[in-house]
């Protein structure tokens, strides 16, 4: 499990580099000034993320894990896709990722139970991660709907990105982890078991990933919007990391 939630950060650095640069080209042209602020602070938190995320990958590389093949791997990806699309395409592929994003992170902070046993700076930081993708969730839509529209354009725009989007997603995901779970001596004396417990702990009868489901599906309705699912009350959990993270911190000091 450590390996596949270490392959989809593998994917952070660029994919929310792609993330900022959609929303900023934008930026400019919102007509609302509150979502004028949002969108600058959603780009603030976004290059925070990169940046954590930046380290991680670090420490994988420095544990002889082919981070930095990955990573570069994906980078190229998100430059092809941005440098050939027309403007409005990384934007509506930012909402579809965001999507993802944000059901994967309202799963782990209703199910805490997911990274149980983790080294507690692990398990901060993807929590972390969760909130911020909980609380931004709303803002790449927002964007789009107030600069390019709401409609049939809308709904084929970022309908066609979420098709998109999940079939490079996956596949890549699957990729990076099996490439990663090979380099892992761990992974290797532990063989097809591992491998077998990761496919139950996400697709299996009770696993996380399938349960999203449902809510993953509803993104395909004409009338979408994300805060239909309305999981605000789990951003109550943010002053309680933030204090956490103080008192680490001055533990360490």
């Amino acid at each position: 499990m450590t390996q596949f939630m270490n392959a989809l950060s593998l994917l952070f650095p660029a994919g929310e580099r792609m993330f900022i640069d959609a929303v900023r080209a934008y930026r400019d042209e919102i007509p609302d000034p509150d979502l004028k602020k949002a969108a600058t602070a959603f780009i603030g938190q976004e290059a925070m993320h990169s940046r954590e995320h930046i380290e991680y990958n670090e420490l994988m590389a420095e544990a002889g894990l082919p981070a930095h093949k990955l990573d570069a791997f994906a980078w190229g990806l998100l430059d092809i896709i941005k440098n050939n699309t027309p403007r409005s395409t990384p934007l509506a592929a930012t909402i579809a990722l965001e999507h993802y994003t944000a059901l994967m992170g309202d799963m782990l902070l209703r199910h805490p139970e997911q990274l149980a046993g983790s080294q507690v700076d692990y398990e901060r930081m993807w929590r972390w991660h969760a909130l911020e993708e909980v609380e931004h969730k709303a803002v790449a839509y927002d964007v789009y709907e107030k600069c390019i529209g709401r409609g049939p354009r809308n709904w084929l725009e970022r309908s066609g990105a979420m098709i998109a989007a999940t079939g490079l997603f996956w596949p890549i995901v699957v990729s990076f982890y099996w490439q990663m779970s090979r380099a892992d001596p761990a992974c290797r004396a532990e063989g097809w078991r591992g491998h077998l417990k990761v496919l139950d702990f996400t697709i299996g009868r009770q696993g996380y990933i399938r349960r999203l489901v449902p809510e993953f599906l509803s993104y395909f309705k004409y009338s979408f919007h994300p805060w239909q699912q309305n999981n605000a009350h789990l951003l109550a959990e943010l002053d309680a990391l933030v204090d956490d993270a103080e008192a680490a911190y001055a533990t360490h000091h």
